[in-house]
Formats: C-alpha cells, structure tokens, sequence
C-alpha cells in the first residue's frame, strides 16, 4: 500500500504507473470508480514496491490472517526508517495480559486491534477500513497486472445493494454523525439505535514478535441496539369543507343527530383531555423524578468516567514517563556503548601502533645484528683469508728459505768439492812443479855453489813450497763469496716473485 497524496505526477511519469481508477470501466462500473477515486490508500503490484522506495516513497506491507491470528507490517522508504513488526497476536495479548488472560479478557482486547496496530505502527495513514477497500480495487501498476485477483463484477454489485439499503437511511446517518461530531457526552440519545455509548481501550504497550508497540487510547461509539427502521409518515386526514345543502327534514335531522353527536363528542373529549391532562401531569412528575435519578446517576456515572479518565491521564502520563525513562537509558546505554567503542578503539589503535612500533624495532635491530654479524663474518673470513695467506705465504718463504738453503749448501758442497779437487790438483801440480824445480836445482847445484861465495851477504829469495797453495786456496775463497752473492740475489727475487704470485 501507498498513501494516494505521495504518488506526484512526476513519480507516476517516471515509474509508468496505472492508477486502479485508470483500469475500471466508467460505464459500466460507475460506483466502482467513485470509490477508487476517494480512496485515500493505493494497493499497488509487487514488482512496483522498490521503484517508489527508490523514488523516495513509503510503501506499506501488510498481512492479517484471522484464523491464526498472525499478522506482520513492514513499511520502508520515504525518507524515514524501516519499521518491521510481526508475530501471533492471540500469544501477544495473552503475555501482555498474564495473569489475567482468559478468553474473555483476549477477546476484548483482540477488539480492533488490527485498527489500532496499523495505526500505531503508520501514524495514522493506515487503518483497517482504507486497507480492505484499497485492497479490494485494482493495484497501481505499470506492467498490466493491476487487475489480478479483483473481481470488479462483484464489488460494484455489493456496493450498490450497500448503497440502496442505506439510501433510505441517510439523513439520520448524517444526523447521528454531526449529532455525535457536536458531543462531548459519553452517551447519547439517537434515532434508529436508541441510544450510542463511547467506549474507551486504554493505553498499553504490546510486544509483537521482536517489536514493541506503543498503543494509545482508543474510543469508539457503540449503539445500544441494532439498526431499526424509520417509521413511516402518518396519513394526514382531509376533512370535507362543504356546506350541506338546505334540503329535508331528515337531513335537518340529521344535521342535528350529527350536532349532538358532536357536542357529545366534544364533551367525552375534554373529559379525556381532563383526564389526560391529569395523568400527563403524573407523569410529568414521574419524568421529573426519574430524571432527577438519571440526572443524579449521570452525575454519578461522569464522576466516574472523570475519575476513570484521570487514571487513564495518569496512567497515560506514568507510561510516557516510563517510555521517556526508557528512552533515555536507551540513549545513556548507547552513548556508554559508543564511548566505550570509541574507547576500545583508541586503545586497539595505539596498541596496534605501539605493536607496529616495537615490530619496526626489532626488525631494525634484527637487522642491525644480522649487518654486525655479516660484518663480523665478513671480517673474521677476511682474517681467516689473511692469516692463512700469511700462513701460506710464510710457508712458501720458509720453503723457498729451505730450498735456497738447501740449493747454496749442495752448491757450497760442490763449489767445496771442485776446490778441494783444484787445490789438489794445484797441490799435485805444485808438488810436480817442486819436484822438476827440486831436480832442476840439482842439476844447477854445481854452479850455485859455485856462486855461492858471491851471493852470501844477500837475502836469498823464498822459495816455500807453501806459497803457492795459498795462493790456491785465496783463489776459490774469493769466487766462493761471488757466488753466495749471486745465490742471495736469486733467491731475493724468487721470493718477490712467488709472493706477487700468491697477492
């Protein structure tokens, strides 16, 4: 359902839509038409629900089933909040009731329920008479589906025999409604019903399925008795107006007879009108002391209904109260929920922040510690390369020192040895040299004796055998030096160069 005021022309232009008085036959089905057009609430087709939600408009969804007295109402759109309601109604009342829910007691309160529920629940757009006639036209519609499930046919039959059944009845229903609109009577005395009596269902609150609904006080009238029908005008009686005729004795006879009959007549009248008048004046008596009672039991009754209509007042006034309580501790226990939301997620926010930061630390000084120990190994690697090249370099020095060493002494042991063989040989050939000279000076012995005498005051020349092995053995001392030089200098530059070669 949609209120009929929200569907502008530029909504209907823009969702196509058909109106139920677009879809009926005027010639055919004139009352029908009527009623589609007073009617203040629109059904409208499934599918049209979400175009005029998005359009900004409030759709109503209602379901009512009598026999299991289930009933649920969703209204959403319109720039307002989604309201949802729905649950068993019976098991409702009986646990608003408690104690005090016997048959009876449901049955009162199930009165107008319906009413009073979709009132509540719209606020007061939607009442159970607008529903049931809205529901009983063509749906608006924009794709031809506004005529399923309605038969025209036989609502604007029953709303004509409606129509001529109360025709009849009209000027008193115009009167009985202006006469109750002018009232502030709680009884009053009407035509066709005898009397009409206000009833009032006070406050309460019922929870329906999850939803609690605020249910004000609700009055309607109530007639006595049922619809009677008006009864007929009597008959006005014409008297004749002619002047009889001068005519006979008879009919002055007759004209006399008729005369006396009159004063007869006349006389039984005013003696009735006497008697009347007497029994009128008992009865006014009787009136006025009857009315007084009624007057004194009015008063009695309207004391009460005062007194009712100030604990109705009074209860009215604690249950606002109590919804204002209500409300407020709803809103101090959402304002506490949200403080501590907002509380909780400043505390997760900075003990994330603080986890973050004590993360980016670790991580930067496990960083930092894994870089030390790279550097570290790097360094100890490095030191370790170091060493042991030093180590092998070292080791290579001392071999190259060993084979040097090794090489001067089996060079000293040769250069010793082909000495020792030169100095024999120039031993031998100083020894044969000696000997030739020995044997030579024999030969010549004669004539150095000879002169002998001539020679003595001078030194004679040395002539050691010795001399010449010096002079032989000087000889290898001094190319022996040579050669440790040479040795020395060789090895120097094989060192250099086996250490280039290792670098």
């Amino acid at each position: 359902m949609v209120v009929r005021e929200t569907l502008t022309e530029d909504i209907r232009r823009a969702t196509k839509v058909v109106l139920p008085e677009e879809q009926i036959p005027p010639a055919r089905m004139p009352l029908t038409l009527q009623a589609a057009q007073k009617s203040p609430l629109l059904a409208i087709a499934s599918r049209l629900g979400p175009k005029l939600v998005e359009q900004g408009v409030r759709v109503h969804t209602i379901g009512v089933d009598r026999v299991t007295s289930s009933f649920y109402y969703i209204a959403e759109g319109g720039g307002e909040d989604t309201v949802r309601s729905e649950g068993d109604l019976v098991a409702a009342v009986g646990a608003m009731l408690g104690e005090r829910a016997d048959n009876a007691a449901i049955e009162r309160v199930l009165d107008g329920l319906v009413d009073r529920l979709l009132r509540a629940l719209s606020k007061d757009r939607v009442t159970e008479l607008t529903l049931e006639l809205a529901a009983s036209l063509p749906r608006a519609a924009a794709d031809g589906s506004g005529m399923a499930d309605v038969d025209l046919d036989a609502f604007e039959k029953e709303l004509g025999q409606l129509l001529a059944n109360s025709e009849k009845h009209n000027a008193y229903a115009r009167e009985i409604a202006d006469k109750l609109l002018d009232t502030n009577e709680r009884r009053v005395e009407l035509p066709l019903f005898a009397e009409a009596r206000k009833v009032s269902q006070g406050p309460f609150d019922l929870l329906v399925g999850e939803r609690n609904v605020s249910l004000p006080t609700y009055e309607r009238w109530v007639m006595s008795s049922p619809l009677q029908e008006p009864a007929g005008k009597p008959a006005v009686a014409k008297s004749a107006n002619g002047t009889p005729s001068p005519g006979t004795v008879d009919q002055a006879a007759a004209e006399k007879a008729a005369a006396e009959k009159a004063a007869a007549e006349k006389a039984a009248a005013e003696k009735a009108a006497a008697e009347k008048a007497a029994a009128e004046k008992a009865a006014a008596e009787k009136a006025a002391a009857e009315k007084a009672a009624a007057e004194k039991a009015a008063a009695d009754r309207k004391a009460a209904e005062e007194k009712a209509a100030a604990e109705r007042a009074a209860a009215q006034k604690a249950a606002a109260e109590r919804a204002a309580a209500q409300k407020a501790a709803a809103e101090k226990a959402a304002a506490e929920k949200a403080a501590a939301e907002k509380k909780a997620a400043e505390e997760r926010a900075a003990a994330e922040k603080k986890a973050a930061e004590e993360k980016a630390a670790a991580e930067k000084k496990a960083a930092e510690e894994k870089a030390a120990a790279e550097e570290k190994a790097a360094a100890e690697e490095k030191a370790a390369a170091e060493e042991k090249a030093a180590a092998e370099r070292k080791a290579a020095e001392e071999k190259a020192a060993a084979e040097e060493k090794a090489a001067a002494e089996q060079k000293a042991a040769a250069e010793k040895k082909a000495a020792e063989e030169k100095a024999a040989a120039e031993k031998k050939a100083a020894e044969e040299k000696a000997a030739s000279a020995k044997k030579a000076d024999e030969k010549k012995k004669p004539a150095k004796e000879e002169a002998s005498d001539t020679t003595k005051t001078k030194k004679p020349a040395r002539t050691d055998s010795k001399a010449p092995a010096a002079m032989a053995k000087a000889e290898p001392k001094q190319g022996g030096s040579m050669t440790w030089v040479v040795l020395l200098i060789a090895a120097v530059v094989g060192g250099a160069v086996y250490f280039l070669f290792l670098k």
